[in-house]
């Protein structure tokens, strides 16, 4: 075969290789590669990139076995507004981590994200319940009440509330006169009353703050 009768081997010869049986023989090169183009628009991120470097890379930081790199990560999230709240799960699977900055700054992004899904609701419960760190305990608290979560908060509440440790009882009572929800104190009215009457004069004075949240 001379040089002159070789069959050309041309872009549109490969694209349509690529998509058998998608495009006929008479279809134009121009029609083929307007069709890879609107493909890569449309799957450029099946990699699973939010299309955002910045953002992308915060969000890898959240797997990272450096506390200090999840601690980046998580915080450059809280600067970026709502841009990462369609991540709310990710952020949701460090409400566990073994760093409390972590913890704590999860907590209140997915309270000001409204990210309130049951398991969600349940971790940032037995966060507020017993978690080892002040911090991590009082993000957990504000972000269910900002959340609504009015009966785990009264749960978490009055648990603390009827148990001997004074400390964590007036933590908690600080953070219910800090609250915003009169609906989260309002749940819990009948306990604080119990406190403000009761002979203890520091949490009755504490007591008697929250309660001024619904009078």
């Amino acid at each position: 075969m001379t040089e002159k009768n070789r069959p050309m081997v041309n872009q549109y010869t490969k694209a349509v290789s690529l998509f058998p049986g998608k495009f006929t023989s008479a279809a134009p090169v121009w029609y083929v590669s307007m069709v890879l183009l609107v493909c890569v628009a449309l799957f450029a991120g099946c990699g699973g990139g939010s299309g955002d470097p910045q953002l992308d890379e915060a969000l890898e930081k959240l797997g990272s076995t450096s506390d200090t790199e999840r601690l980046a990560g998580i915080t450059t999230l809280s600067e970026m507004g709502d841009k990462p709240k369609p991540y709310a799960d990710k952020v949701a699977t460090v409400l566990k981590d073994t760093s409390p900055e972590v913890r704590s700054l999860a907590a209140l992004l997915l309270g000001n994200w409204e990210h309130s899904s049951p398991e969600v609701l349940q971790e940032l419960s037995a966060m507020a319940a017993g978690d080892k760190d002040a911090d991590a305990r009082s993000a957990a608290l504000q972000t269910l009440s900002t959340l609504g979560a009015n009966d785990e908060f009264a749960k978490v509440v009055k648990g603390i509330l009827a148990g001997n440790d004074a400390a964590l009882k007036s933590e908690t009572l600080m953070i219910i006169g800090e609250s915003t929800s009169k609906e989260s104190v309002t749940a819990v009215k009948a306990e604080l009353e119990a406190v403000a009457g009761g002979s203890d004069k520091g949490l009755a004075a504490e007591a008697k703050i929250a309660l001024e949240m619904i009078e």
